[in-house]
């Protein structure tokens, strides 16, 4: 997997301050916006032997950062983003995506079925699934933790919990479900009174929250706080990798029984790009079914290739699924579009939880 990290800041200099291309100086490079650990080096380094054109990745690590740069982008600076369905509409909807409608490059989507092809409209291609749960380190918590009040309440769930030992996400959306599942409310819920009673019960849990940074990123650029992080909210997957970060502790992953999100990424392929048709065979090589199967592997995450799973299968892989356990399913809810007077009164709680953490550690 790639080491380097670019800062979402010195992104910003480089899309919107100068008039270069940036990332597409050379013509033989693929640039892809994407999260952190989230494209495996052996599928890189086989699609770079194969057509002797490199990846570059660029990384944001929250939704609305990268909402925000790809809004913001002037120029062809990056050739492929991992979306989430919801900004998967929202792009194609102000006709920022290619359209996937009229290509015959994608063949190897015949092994995704329709279930994720649907969340990703037809201006993207299915690339993962999953959840949003909890991460725990399994030495604190011998029995996995489940219900999100260890999240929110950790001094009243552990008595290990001390103060700043919880890791939190600070997408404005992800923030406040752990308190809107707990409340058995819609993760879409726009009723003002309810959206305060979340904001007051997120203020109370800023003295035990270390991080509002999304945990990989935070660990992997601060590894010496590994042993201060005890709980955060994550995505099914993401253990793996804290796994191999070569830290002692063992992490573990669970859904919480009050309920959670399914959501799928999506990998399109921005208007503005120069080599769309290089682009569209990376996302073509990428549901080959054994590099498929090989990125799952590597990264630990459920892949929305049919026929890469019975490859796992057949090497006696069978943590792999292509749909979700029915317990999961029931107790799940998909993301959508937020009305506006909802996301700008989600913004505002996000972000004043945050200044006041800020303010206490400081």
């Amino acid at each position: 997997m790639k080491s380097f990290f670019t800062a979402i800041n010195c992104l910003l200099v480089i899309f919107l301050h100068t008039g270069k291309a940036y990332a597409q100086e050379d013509p033989q490079t693929l640039t892809i916006f994407n999260w952190q650990y989230y494209l495996s080096e052996p599928v890189i380094d086989l699609w770079e032997q194969e057509t002797n054109v490199k990846i570059k990745q660029i990384y944001f690590d929250s939704d609305t950062d990268r909402d925000r740069i790809i809004n913001q982008l002037q120029g062809n600076e990056v050739d492929i983003a991992v979306l989430d369905e919801v900004a998967t509409r929202n792009f194609t909807r102000n006709n920022k995506l290619l359209d996937l409608t009229t290509t015959d490059s994608l063949t190897n989507l015949s092994y995704v079925p329709k279930i994720w092809k649907n969340q990703c409209s037809s201006n993207a291609v299915p690339y993962f699934w999953g959840t949003l749960g909890l991460i725990y380190r399994k030495d604190i918590y011998p029995i996995p933790p489940n219900t999100w009040r260890a999240l929110l309440y950790p001094q009243s769930y552990s008595k290990n919990m001390q103060q700043r030992n919880i890791g939190m996400l600070a997408d404005y959306s992800d923030m406040l479900m752990p308190s809107l599942f707990l409340r058995g409310l819609s993760i879409h819920e726009s009723n003002k009174e309810d959206l305060t009673q979340v904001y007051a019960e997120l203020q109370q849990q800023i003295p035990f929250v270390r991080t509002y940074e999304y945990i990989l990123t935070y660990l992997m650029h601060n590894p010496q706080e590994m042993a201060n992080i005890h709980l955060a909210l994550a995505y099914s997957g993401d253990t793996q990798i804290l796994n191999h970060l070569g830290s002692h502790y063992q992490w573990g992953y669970t859904v919480p029984e009050e309920g959670t999100v399914l959501w799928v990424d999506c990998l399109a392929v921005l208007k503005s790009s120069k080599k769309p048709q290089l682009a569209l065979s990376f996302i073509n090589f990428l549901h080959r079914p054994n590099i498929a199967a090989i990125n799952a592997r590597e990264l630990g995450n459920s892949t929305t290739n049919s026929k890469a799973i019975t490859l796992l299968e057949a090497e006696g892989d069978h943590s792999q699924s292509l749909y979700p356990d029915m317990s999961i399913i029931q107790r799940s809810q998909f993301y959508s579009t937020q009305d506006n007077a909802s996301m700008t009164l989600r913004s505002r709680i996000r972000n004043a939880i945050i200044k006041e953490h800020s303010s206490q550690i400081e």
